[in-house]
């Protein structure tokens, strides 16, 4: 990254996040044609290669090894070799009972053997604790596949089944767990999604008085959680900061850095891999605002043309019909927009990326104070801004756990480090949310007076035009009467798409919110800069790095549901 700018085609591969997706097995013990569910199996992984075409991944399956469909369902991910990015696959045994009791459920020799040779191989082997009985014991077991996949591979006759714990049970708790599902149909192969699977499950089953269908059923979040991180993989370009100025931004080097007594290469160690994360999350997701914001500006400037166009035909052109064309032709421009910004899904890349930027923006701080940087866990209270398991969680995770061992807290000087910390890091944010405070105040100010004054105008035309004043205006000017109404028209649309930019954009609630945050950070610094030791300065960046991410979430919360369009 010394000389590389941080978009380069070469840079954008290397800095790729891998996944690991945990597959999870259950299905039947005995069908008909082997040869035919084998061939689906590694159709399913042909599928997941695809969904992950520019991720590095490997597949770890969890299986019980029964007899049936968890090894074979293994032995197949065991030995698929795709193309490309994908790495080798691993297994994860769970007994549902101690190895010399299940074994007990293996009759032939050649099972058993079978058995002892992928126990062996798997890099894992979890026994569960005893249960009340056997049936008892592989229903427990279903439901910790369930539990510990991303993904659950289910070979299925499609039936219910016949005692506790069967493949039917273990499917139905897979959905009502929100878990993505493939469904391999143990007698014709055919290969089902989820919502087709959930719809073959209520078909089994009645819903209890009171309870809707869905009631119970999570959503299926692994597949599009995977699909938006090889999204994030298979972004072009993200702009071309080199290291220095990306270590600029955090007041190293140059003539702030100096003034904190820090050596020039202090983040030297970062260049590797959080420094260049950090920079292509913030260059991604300033990108995708200015899609989203740009395409919804001209939503409902593209609404109100469409309005004074078809308004001005009539009144002023009422035998040139094809300016008609020209309404058609903004209509066609909106939908054309929206159907731009939703297939590439600008708003939730911007959301997405500045999340993920946010947080390596404070991973770099801790990673100099010695900190531990956990993934961002969110809220009860904040529940709606992300999920545990989504991707910028997962990839966060990553990025952090792929950091030097070592940070240059302790070969720095206390004061010097905490002077450093105070500065760079709270007091950027500081003035940050200042900053931004006063400009989103101003745009909301500016903008409620632009449509304060475009409803003036239109009350004062209302009443001309209602009054009919301009008939007493002598003479009367030639088609003074239909430009009235069609400003009458006209300026209530321009108003409501002026209004709707200010609303959309949420201009007045962030002001007060980044206000309140720059006070919030302020008390902060105080702390740290009356901090006498380590432990004290910790617990400081600790509160302010929990402040950040409350903010963080409670903005992801409001924009997330602020799309635009009908």
């Amino acid at each position: 990254m010394a000389t590389n700018s941080v978009g380069s085609s070469s840079e954008r591969t290397c800095l790729r996040i891998p996944a690991t997706v945990r597959v999870g097995v259950t299905g039947h013990r005995t069908f008909a044609d082997d040869q035919l569910l084998r061939r689906k199996v590694r159709k399913v992984l042909e599928m997941l290669d695809g969904i992950l075409a520019h991720t590095p991944h490997d597949y770890v399956v969890v299986s019980p090894l029964a007899e049936g469909a968890d090894r074979l369902v293994a032995k197949e991910i065991l030995n698929w070799r795709g193309a490309g990015t994908v790495g080798k696959s691993s297994l994860e045994a769970v007994l549902p009972l101690p190895e010399s009791r299940y074994i007990d459920d293996f009759k032939t020799v050649e099972s058993r053997d079978e058995f002892e040779r992928l126990l062996s191989a798997a890099t894992s082997k979890h026994v569960l604790s005893d249960a009340a009985s056997r049936s008892a014991a592989y229903e427990q077991v279903g439901r910790y596949v369930v539990d510990n996949c991303d993904l659950l591979v289910a070979v299925w006759n499609g039936r219910t089944s016949e005692g506790p714990g069967g493949t039917a049970e273990i499917v139905g708790y897979a959905c009502r767990a929100g878990r993505s599902i493939f469904w391999i149909d143990s007698e014709t192969g055919a290969i089902s999604d989820t919502k087709k699977t959930r719809k073959r499950i209520r078909s089994l089953r009645e819903p209890e008085r009171g309870e809707t269908a869905d009631a119970s059923e999570g959503g299926d979040h692994a597949l599009g959680s995977l699909r938006n991180l090889d999204a994030y993989n298979g972004e072009l370009s993200a702009g071309s900061r080199t290291a220095s100025d990306v270590e600029a931004e955090f007041g190293i080097p140059g003539p702030t850095g100096k003034s904190y007594d820090l050596a020039q290469d202090i983040l030297q160690p970062l260049r590797g891999n959080l420094l260049p994360q950090y920079a292509r999350a913030d260059s991604l997701a300033a990108r995708y605002q200015a899609r989203h914001v740009n395409a919804g500006i001209a939503v409902y400037a593209l609404a109100a043309g469409a309005v004074a166009t078809v308004t001005a035909q009539v009144l002023f052109l009422p035998r040139h019909t094809w300016l008609l064309w020209l309404e058609v032709l903004e209509m066609a421009a909106i939908l054309a927009v929206l159907a731009f910004s939703w297939h590439g899904q600008w708003h939730r890349k911007w959301i997405d990326y500045r999340f993920l930027a946010e947080r390596l923006r404070a991973a770099v701080f801790l990673w100099a104070a010695g900190i531990e940087c956990e993934p961002p866990k969110p809220a009860p209270h904040l529940g709606l801004s992300h999920r545990p398991d989504d991707w910028m969680v997962r990839a966060f995770a990553w990025i952090w756990s792929a950091r030097p061992a070592t940070s240059p807290c302790p070969a720095l000087p206390f004061e010097t480090l905490k002077t450093f910390l105070a500065s760079a890091w709270i007091g950027g944010q500081i003035s940050f949310y200042r900053r931004k405070s006063s400009r989103q105040r101003a745009r909301h100010g500016r903008l409620a007076l632009a449509g304060a004054i475009v409803f003036g105008l239109t009350l004062i035309v209302a009443i001309v035009h209602a009054a009919r004043l301009e008939a007493r205006w002598r003479p009367e000017p030639a088609g003074l009467t239909s430009f009235l109404a069609f400003l009458a028209i006209v300026l209530p649309a321009a108003g409501a798409a002026v209004a709707s930019i200010r609303v959309h954009r949420e201009y007045l609630r962030n002001s007060e919110r980044y206000r309140q945050m720059a006070d919030h950070l302020a008390g902060t610094t105080a702390g740290i800069e009356r901090a006498s030791s380590t432990q004290a300065l910790t617990r400081c960046l600790q509160e302010a790095n929990e402040l950040m991410l409350l903010e963080n979430q409670d903005w992801r919360v409001i924009f997330r549901f602020q799309q635009f369009g009908p």
